[in-house]
């Protein structure tokens, strides 16, 4: 189980880095809408401090989120902005209301957000070439290529569904493979920050707590749901916004894994192989299980 460092992952300031990150849309070609989420996000960051009771305080704190993944993944996939598959995908995470709750149906703005998230992690992991193909992304490991289905979920009751769908993507490509889920919106579907002293104070061990209750529960259907599919894990993405106890603002998040690789000798070493390489890139890291 891994954590995220509370500290901003950019060594920018949220208005600098909302500027940077419209200037890298930009460069690509890209003219974003003003009315967008990322116009409307760097539009409030710009105003400096924004008082808990203005209007605008709810998309300060989504952009507390958006901003910095976005960041992330434009310092490590600017390499790739000659790249037309690449700008398609930042052409799509241009998409979505300001605030997640509010795509409940249909998210292609943030669910691209996440697959590049990914990407960008495998990248600044070294783990080259690293492609956004099916079954969402791909990388390389001394030699052995992996493949990473990515599903952004809305809601717990469609867990089996989108495993499903990943491990038929994995199975599909014939490579060995890893889902990746995010649960926040599934999990926090109000989409509210933690603001209690005492529920900040034991955010690590009740989110770990969550993540060993959703394995809990589901670790035996999972197993089932990816037999002979050639998925080596799940890996399970939460991220939450988070006042601290010296009053600033962070974002948090946390991973968990479930290796479904059981008893085949080669597929638990290549999930070693994948854990090991693919944690390199994650920014902030802190390793819990090492602690």
């Amino acid at each position: 189980m891994v954590e995220v460092d509370p500290d901003n992952v950019m060594r920018r300031t949220r208005a600098d880095n909302a500027s940077y990150v419209i200037d890298q849309v930009r460069a690509l070609g890209l003219n974003p809408d003003p009315t967008s989420r990322l116009m409307q996000m760097r539009q409030v960051l710009s105003q400096g401090y924004i008082p808990s009771h203005d209007s605008k305080f709810q998309v300060a704190l989504e952009a507390e989120w958006d901003m910095q993944h976005l960041g992330f993944i434009f310092d490590q996939m600017r390499v790739h902005g000659d790249n037309p598959e690449f700008r398609a995908l930042v052409k799509r995470l241009l998409k979505d209301s300001v605030l997640s709750q509010k795509d409940r149906e249909n998210s292609p703005g943030r669910d691209t957000q996440f697959e590049l998230y990914l990407t960008a992690i495998c990248q600044h992991a070294a783990l080259l070439p690293v492609d956004s193909a099916e079954p969402d992304v791909t990388c390389t490991i001394e030699g052995t290529k992996f493949g990473i289905a990515a599903k952004r979920l809305k809601s717990l009751s469609s867990v089996e569904n989108h495993i499903r769908k990943g491990a038929k993507q994995i199975a599909k490509t014939k490579l060995p493979g890893v889902i990746a889920l995010d649960l926040s919106l599934a999990r926090n579907q109000q989409n509210l920050p933690i603001i209690s002293k005492i529920q900040s104070q034991w955010y690590v061990p009740l989110a770990q707590l969550a993540d060993q209750q959703f394995f809990d529960e589901y670790h035996q259907d999972i197993y089932r749901w990816v037999a002979e599919k050639g998925v080596l894990a799940v890996v399970v993405f939460d991220f939450r916004v988070r006042l601290h106890i010296d009053q600033h603002w962070g974002l948090e998040g946390m991973t968990c894994w479930l290796c479904t690789a059981r008893d085949d000798e080669q597929a638990n070493q290549n999930y070693k192989a994948f854990y090991a390489g693919f944690l390199r890139g994650i920014p902030n890291l802190a390793d819990l299980d090492r602690a």
